[in-house]
């Protein structure tokens, strides 16, 4: 019989940042995230991250 654990929230996560750094997903606790998955080293990690600050632009007075 296995035992996992159940899923959490994802504010239960800690993920790594674009420099490496620990982010812990908690303190975005209230506020509405967009979880990107990001190739780094892909050719389209550019353009993928102008699409990403466009959205930005455009929603972040919205709360995004």
């Amino acid at each position: 019989m296995s035992s996992s654990k159940p899923a959490g929230s994802i504010h239960d996560f800690t993920v790594k940042d674009a420099r490496g750094n620990d982010v812990d997903l908690s303190i975005y606790k209230g506020k509405v995230l967009l979880i990107v998955n990001v190739a780094s080293q892909c050719g389209l990690t550019n353009s993928n991250y102008k699409e990403l600050t466009q959205l930005y632009e455009k929603y972040k007075d919205k709360g995004v």
